[in-house]
């Protein structure tokens, strides 16, 4: 054979790296799958972050809420489960309860956890307290000093009007030791 002679060739085609795509229409693609669970990743980390900035915010103080056009109430003139402001001065105090007197009748007020250690309040001091009287002394939410200084207490929680459960509660049919049943005595 010579130079100018031609031979049969044979060619094999030559595969390119990267996938040849599928040409119909509404074919999966391969990349599709993991596009997929990507979004889904991306929507389960989104969800936690809106729970999340949902729950801190729960636990974050609140603006101070103390309601300066509320008018004073007389303490002789307190009803039950009312919302309320009383002013008057401190007569003693007891933990995270003290004893205000208006000039004419006392109330107990509550003070949750923020008053543990009976410093929220000092004897003599007048203050002006709002909050909830239910159960014959005011739950209290705020405390504004004659200084004009205002403490955010914790707002108790709503009192329980359901049956009691637990250790100590009364439960029909009980019987044991000092229980002789219900309606009579031990």
């Amino acid at each position: 054979m010579t130079d100018h002679e031609t031979q049969p060739t044979h060619t094999t085609p030559i595969q390119s790296a990267a996938p040849a795509s599928d040409p119909r229409p509404g074919a999966p693609r391969k990349g599709g799958r993991n596009a997929i669970l990507g979004f889904g990743a991306l929507g389960i980390l989104a969800l936690g972050f809106a729970g999340g900035a949902a729950a801190w915010s729960a636990t974050r103080p609140h603006d101070v809420s103390f309601d300066a056009s509320m008018k004073s109430t007389p303490i002789a003139e307190l009803k039950e489960a009312s919302s309320i402001g009383i002013t008057g001065q401190v007569e003693q105090i007891y933990g995270n309860k003290f004893v205000v007197n208006d000039g004419a009748s006392r109330v107990l007020v509550e003070t949750g956890r923020a008053g543990e250690g009976g410093k929220l309040v000092n004897a003599g001091e007048t203050v002006t307290v709002q909050g909830r009287f239910d159960d014959g002394f005011l739950h209290a939410a705020a405390i504004r000093h004659a200084d004009e200084r205002v403490d955010e207490l914790t707002p108790p929680p709503p009192p329980h009007h359901g049956p009691r459960h637990g250790p100590g509660a009364e439960r029909p049919g009980a019987e044991g030791p000092g229980v002789d049943g219900p309606g009579e005595p031990g």
